[in-house]
Protein backbone atom coordinates (compact mmCIF):
# COMPACT_ATOMS: atom_id res chain seq x y z
CA UNK A 1 0.00 0.00 0.00
CA UNK A 2 1.13 3.52 -0.67
CA UNK A 3 -0.59 4.85 2.40
CA UNK A 4 1.06 5.32 5.76
CA UNK A 5 -2.32 5.04 7.50
CA UNK A 6 -2.43 1.71 9.33
CA UNK A 7 -6.25 1.45 9.16
CA UNK A 8 -6.27 2.01 5.42
CA UNK A 9 -3.66 -0.72 4.93
CA UNK A 10 -5.70 -3.08 7.11
CA UNK A 11 -8.87 -2.34 5.09
CA UNK A 12 -7.01 -3.01 1.84
CA UNK A 13 -5.80 -6.36 3.17
CA UNK A 14 -9.33 -7.33 4.24
CA UNK A 15 -10.76 -6.33 0.84
CA UNK A 16 -8.13 -8.41 -0.96
CA UNK A 17 -8.88 -11.40 1.27
CA UNK A 18 -12.60 -11.05 0.56
CA UNK A 19 -11.94 -10.89 -3.18
CA UNK A 20 -9.86 -14.06 -3.01
CA UNK A 21 -12.59 -15.77 -1.00
CA UNK A 22 -15.28 -14.78 -3.53
CA UNK A 23 -13.12 -15.89 -6.46
CA UNK A 24 -12.48 -19.22 -4.78
CA UNK A 25 -16.18 -19.73 -4.06
CA UNK A 26 -17.15 -18.93 -7.67
CA UNK A 27 -14.52 -21.32 -8.99
CA UNK A 28 -15.67 -24.12 -6.66
CA UNK A 29 -19.32 -23.73 -7.62
CA UNK A 30 -18.91 -23.14 -11.34
CA UNK A 31 -15.55 -24.38 -12.57
CA UNK A 32 -14.46 -27.22 -10.32
CA UNK A 33 -16.61 -29.90 -11.97
CA UNK A 34 -15.02 -29.39 -15.39
CA UNK A 35 -12.03 -31.77 -15.60
CA UNK A 36 -10.20 -29.86 -18.36
CA UNK A 37 -10.40 -26.57 -16.50
CA UNK A 38 -7.63 -24.05 -16.17
CA UNK A 39 -7.81 -22.35 -12.80
CA UNK A 40 -5.65 -19.47 -14.03
CA UNK A 41 -7.97 -18.83 -16.96
CA UNK A 42 -10.94 -19.14 -14.61
CA UNK A 43 -9.57 -16.43 -12.35
CA UNK A 44 -8.99 -14.23 -15.40
CA UNK A 45 -12.60 -14.75 -16.50
CA UNK A 46 -13.84 -13.83 -13.03
CA UNK A 47 -11.67 -10.71 -12.99
CA UNK A 48 -13.05 -9.68 -16.39
CA UNK A 49 -16.57 -9.92 -14.95
CA UNK A 50 -15.67 -8.22 -11.66
CA UNK A 51 -17.33 -4.88 -12.47
CA UNK A 52 -20.52 -6.70 -13.50
CA UNK A 53 -20.43 -8.74 -10.28
CA UNK A 54 -19.91 -5.58 -8.23
CA UNK A 55 -22.88 -3.90 -9.94
CA UNK A 56 -25.11 -6.90 -9.20
CA UNK A 57 -24.11 -7.48 -5.60
CA UNK A 58 -26.77 -5.18 -4.14
CA UNK A 59 -29.71 -7.24 -5.40
CA UNK A 60 -29.95 -10.95 -4.75
CA UNK A 61 -31.79 -11.83 -7.99
CA UNK A 62 -29.37 -9.96 -10.21
CA UNK A 63 -26.40 -11.51 -8.39
CA UNK A 64 -27.79 -15.01 -8.88
CA UNK A 65 -28.39 -14.25 -12.56
CA UNK A 66 -24.84 -12.93 -12.94
CA UNK A 67 -23.36 -16.00 -11.23
CA UNK A 68 -25.41 -18.32 -13.45
CA UNK A 69 -24.12 -16.49 -16.53
CA UNK A 70 -20.57 -16.88 -15.25
CA UNK A 71 -21.13 -20.60 -14.68
CA UNK A 72 -22.45 -20.92 -18.26
CA UNK A 73 -19.33 -19.12 -19.48
CA UNK A 74 -17.19 -21.67 -17.63
CA UNK A 75 -19.11 -24.66 -18.97
CA UNK A 76 -19.70 -23.66 -22.57
CA UNK A 77 -16.72 -21.68 -23.75
CA UNK A 78 -13.15 -22.70 -24.28
CA UNK A 79 -11.99 -19.63 -22.41
CA UNK A 80 -11.32 -21.58 -19.20
CA UNK A 81 -10.10 -24.83 -20.69
CA UNK A 82 -6.54 -26.05 -20.72
CA UNK A 83 -4.74 -26.33 -24.00
CA UNK A 84 -4.23 -29.88 -25.26
CA UNK A 85 -0.63 -31.05 -25.29
CA UNK A 86 0.64 -34.17 -27.01
CA UNK A 87 4.18 -34.42 -25.62
CA UNK A 88 3.30 -33.67 -22.01
CA UNK A 89 -0.42 -34.37 -21.51
CA UNK A 90 -2.37 -32.60 -18.78
CA UNK A 91 -3.62 -34.63 -15.82
CA UNK A 92 -7.21 -34.60 -17.10
CA UNK A 93 -5.99 -36.00 -20.43
CA UNK A 94 -4.17 -38.82 -18.64
CA UNK A 95 -7.21 -39.65 -16.54
CA UNK A 96 -9.36 -39.69 -19.66
CA UNK A 97 -6.94 -42.11 -21.32
CA UNK A 98 -7.10 -44.44 -18.30
CA UNK A 99 -10.91 -44.39 -18.44
CA UNK A 100 -10.84 -45.22 -22.14
CA UNK A 101 -8.41 -48.10 -21.57
CA UNK A 102 -10.63 -49.58 -18.86
CA UNK A 103 -13.78 -49.37 -20.97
Amino acid sequence: SRSANVWRILCEIYVKLLIILIQHWIMLTGLWEIPQRSLTKGVQAIQEQASHLAACIAERRSLIKCLKQLAKLFASSTACRQNKRRKKPNNWMRLQQVREWRA
